[in-house]
Parts: structure tokens; C-alpha cells; sequence
């Protein structure tokens, strides 16, 4: 017996894992689930729901790779925006964190080194809370949480802060919900 399972696999070349199970439901029909994970991350928070194929072993035979054309592509597309989302909220959080300045000074006993927040090198909270703000406008919630700075940053805006990610998160959820 012969088949082209494996080289029907590879013409669809996906990116990320694949796992296939099989099992029998009835004397005539098989039930194929197909679950399809991002290979660059290894949890398991990037699992999409798995495909679910019921039929005859013949109708399964004939149409399985037909039917995995179109969801496998639109996964391709959704493990690409994935990746390049993550990018920029990392970008994005390391424009917000605040690089500490070391300078020397010399007292009577000896050299000892201090750490000083320039204020120079932070953003402004103002500035921060402006591209907040236009996020919150577009219903970008989860990356204006990303962009909200932690409140050892500005300890003085600590309750503003603890106020507006309370909103935003909120919100965020509530989009998850539609």
C-alpha cells in the first residue's frame, strides 16, 4: 500500500507544529482532528483550537487536504501577526524603561558609586500618557497596557497609574467577551 500522506503535508508547508489524531467513532467514520501550534514559542499559550474533520475513511481520504487549504494559510497569517505583535510590544516596552545613570563621587573615606534616575533619558509622563490615551482612543487596550509605566518609575502618579490600568484592563476584557 502506498500513499502520498507526508508529501500532501509538505505542499500545504505550514509553519509551526502539527499534530494529527485519529480516532474511530462508529464502525464506518473516522473523526481527524488537526491542532496546529507555533513552533517558535514552546508553551502552550499559542495553540489554536483544533480542526475537526468527520467522515467516511473514503470522504477523509479525498477531501481532508482540500479542507486544511484555507485554515492552514489563515494560520500562517495569524503566527506572522503574532510574532511581529510581540516584536513591537517589546520594542514598545523597552522604550518605557528607565535606564539608571551611574555616576562616581568621592567622599573622605573612599570612592563610592551612586545610582541616579537621569531625568533626561525618561520619558516625560505627560508624553506617556498622551500615546496612552490615543491607544485607549482606537480600542488598543492591551497595548496601552503594555506602554503604562510601572509605578516605581513615577511613585509620585501612583495612583493615576494604578487608576488607568484598573480602566484598561476592564476594558480589555470586555473585548475579549464580544
Amino acid at each position: 500500500m502506498r500513499t502520498n500522506f507526508f508529501q500532501a503535508i509538505q505542499r500545504l508547508h505550514s509553519t509551526g507544529v502539527w499534530i494529527f489524531n485519529v480516532s474511530f467513532s462508529t464502525e464506518n467514520e473516522v473523526v481527524v482532528s488537526v491542532v496546529v501550534k507555533d513552533g517558535g514559542n514552546r508553551d502552550d499559550k499559542n495553540t489554536l483550537p483544533p480542526m475537526v474533520y468527520r467522515g467516511t475513511p473514503q470522504e477523509i481520504d479525498e477531501g481532508i487536504f482540500d479542507a486544511l487549504v484555507h485554515p492552514i494559510e489563515e494560520t500562517k497569517n495569524l503566527f506572522a501577526n503574532l510574532t511581529a505583535y510581540n516584536k513591537g510590544l517589546e520594542d514598545a516596552k523597552a522604550k518605557i524603561m528607565v535606564k539608571p545613570k551611574i555616576e562616581k563621587s568621592a567622599d573622605k573615606k573612599g570612592a563610592t558609586e551612586s545610582i541616579h534616575e537621569s531625568t533626561e533619558d525618561r520619558p516625560k509622563f505627560e508624553d506617556i500618557l498622551s500615546e496612552i490615551n490615543k491607544l485607549n482612543a482606537g480600542c488598543k487596550y492591551s497595548e496601552a497596557l503594555a506602554l503604562l509605566p510601572v509605578v516605581e518609575s513615577f511613585p509620585e502618579k501612583k495612583a493615576e497609574i494604578e487608576k488607568l490600568r484598573k480602566e484598561l484592563e476592564w476594558k480589555s476584557k470586555q473585548l475579549t467577551l464580544l
